[in-house]
């Protein structure tokens, strides 16, 4: 929420254009709050939550994973049962 509140903060011209494209589908005085089926209606509110995601993941070292076989990467050798962190920064 912080990384949103400070996008809006930083750059009003994406507030006013995603403004516009919620006016636009639910009326200015706002009669319904948005649903997941108007998703596909509102691209570019859509790509604006995406980009604040990836700005501030919720999950910033995803999850853990488990090798289940002998790997190499980036020419080091990993045992089958190694336990991996995919870093999402």
């Amino acid at each position: 929420m912080t990384a949103f509140i400070l996008a809006m903060t930083l750059w009003p011209d994406v507030q006013a254009r995603a403004q516009a494209e919620l006016d636009a589908l639910l009326g200015h005085a706002f009669a319904r709050p948005p649903s997941l089926a108007d998703r596909a209606s509102l691209s570019y509110v859509n790509a604006l939550v995406l980009e604040v995601l990836r700005w501030n993941p919720a999950v910033p070292l995803g999850l853990a994973h488990q090798l289940a076989q002998h790997d190499v990467y980036r020419g080091r050798w990993l045992r089958e049962g190694t336990v991996i962190w995919a870093n999402i920064w």
